[in-house]
């Protein structure tokens, strides 16, 4: 054997796929056909995820890749059964669930009786013997912030200020963060978030899930604890105008400009208010895409809808046929795939006649388990061939979204004004264009382009279907 590469994700956990560089880079020079074995220490260090070990196994077989797991002495070239390879790997996925959950007891406990120690120190601190320690330059920019704050600065406003004086370390989200962080007036919340003890494991917010505990006076303050509260109340404020608006405002986060590809937000003028690019009230930055009001994108809306029923015939239900038509012709064409089919049936018969003699008790648990395991790695690398040679799920997703359009426009007699739910129910996105013309891209992937006319004698917009 020629050695091609060593892969080692050094402690990392082995739960989760998506946190292992070496072991994605792994499958990855596998499906390449660079490798066609693969040499590991056992079970527990190749994967501790039952589900995605197998699907690994799996996979790697496709590509040609064996597997040998020396202290287990179980080889995948030879191996005529999953049944051992996934008892293994669920031991060791009961064995680090166990360990975290032993942890998180740990945690829980030193958090109950206060003895817990913070293991990350926020910006203006330093971590140092378990303890936080002010570091006086950083704090100094946390006083200014909670002051520009309180001055009627936002976060965005208060970034650039400090970026001006020269202050690079700090991002929008930092300070957000600053100014929502018990931390400052020198005290500490535990379990803000959790790990739930559920695959793939990932923290969440403790949204009253599990008990939180809040401490006084655990270190150093950097602002006064009534400082802190007047901020607070503020960023409460906001956050239920924001959460009112939000509610009255429909077309929120539905409509981007294709120019730079920033959603559009709404902006009071003298003149009323108008949705406009969210890049145009960035310093520096230019845009200049037009800018709209409800009732134009209503009205586009209405043109589009009416004219998509007066020609759906030509636009809806040609284009259906035609996919229809031509997603048969390539089926009918293509004997691979027929083949496939048919033997995935037979397969799914014996699979079938199996669990019936099982249920019967005429074949042992032994026999059963070994021929439905081999039957359904059978089944799913007849499928896995099946999706390479004809990309079956987007071909389908299109065809139902393209009927489901069509029987919605079937109950439509006219659209007279704004339909805010049968808007929901066929647009994805409400595209801006360069040139000022609106596009709807529907969820069958469609679009269509509203023009936009100005009549300079009159003021009006003039918006016509293109």
């Amino acid at each position: 054997m020629v050695l091609v590469d060593i892969y080692a994700d050094e402690g990392i956990t082995g739960t989760v796929i998506e946190k292992r560089d070496e072991f994605k880079r792994l499958i990855k020079d596998c499906k390449n056909k660079k490798i066609d074995r693969v040499l590991v220490k056992s079970v527990t260090r190749f994967a501790r995820n039952s589900l995605e070990c197998i699907e690994t196994v799996r996979a790697l077989k496709s590509y040609g890749t064996s597997i040998f797991f020396e202290n287990d002495n179980i080889d995948t070239e030879r191996m005529n059964s999953e049944m051992i390879l996934y008892i293994k790997s669920a031991f060791a996925q009961n064995e680090s669930m166990s360990a975290s959950k032993r942890m998180q007891t740990s945690y829980r406990m030193r958090m109950a009786d206060g003895t817990f120690n913070t293991t990350n120190a926020p910006y203006g601190y330093r971590l140092i013997s378990g303890k936080l320690i002010v570091v006086e330059s950083e704090a100094e920019n946390v006083r200014e912030i909670f002051n520009l704050y309180l001055s009627g600065m936002g976060a965005n406003k208060i970034f650039y200020t400090m970026l001006s004086r020269g202050i690079k370390d700090l991002s929008t989200n930092q300070i957000r963060y600053i100014l929502s962080n018990e931390k400052y007036m020198g005290d500490s919340i535990f379990q803000k978030y959790y790990t739930p003890m559920v695959l793939p494991l990932r923290t969440k917010e403790n949204r009253g899930e599990l008990p939180k505990y809040h401490y006084e006076a655990t270190h150093e303050p950097i602002v006064s604890k009534e400082l802190f509260d007047r901020v607070q109340e503020i960023i409460k404020q906001k956050a239920t105008r924001t959460e009112k608006v939000n509610k009255n405002e429909f077309y929120s986060g539905k409509i981007r400009c294709r120019h730079c590809g920033w959603v559009y937000k709404k902006i009071t003028r003298n003149s009323g208010r108008y949705w406009v690019c969210s890049k145009k009230s960035l310093r520096n930055a230019e845009c200049h895409s037009s800018s709209y009001s409800d009732a134009e994108l209503d009205n586009a809306f209405v043109i589009m809808i009416n004219t998509l029923k007066a020609n759906s015939k030509v636009l809806v239900d040609e284009t259906l046929s035609q996919l229809i038509a031509l997603k048969t012709k390539i089926n009918k064409g293509n004997n691979a795939i027929t083949e496939i089919d048919i033997e995935v049936a037979s397969l799914g018969e014996q699979k079938n006649m199996y669990t019936e003699l099982y249920t019967s008790k005429i074949i042992p648990d032994i026999i059963y388990f070994e021929k439905v395991d081999r039957l359904e790695r059978q089944i799913a690398e007849l499928r896995s061939r099946r999706l390479k040679l004809l990309n079956e799920d987007e071909e389908e997703s299109c065809i139902e979204k393209l009927r489901e359009l069509q029987r919605v426009l079937s109950c439509i007699d006219g659209l007279r004004g704004m339909d805010e739910d049968l808007f929901s129910q066929i647009v994805k996105t409400i595209y801006i264009e360069e040139n000022g013309s609106i596009t709807f891209k529907l969820k069958c992937e469609l679009e269509f382009h509203i023009r936009r006319q100005k009549q300079w004698l009159t003021g009006r917009s003039v918006l016509a279907m293109a």
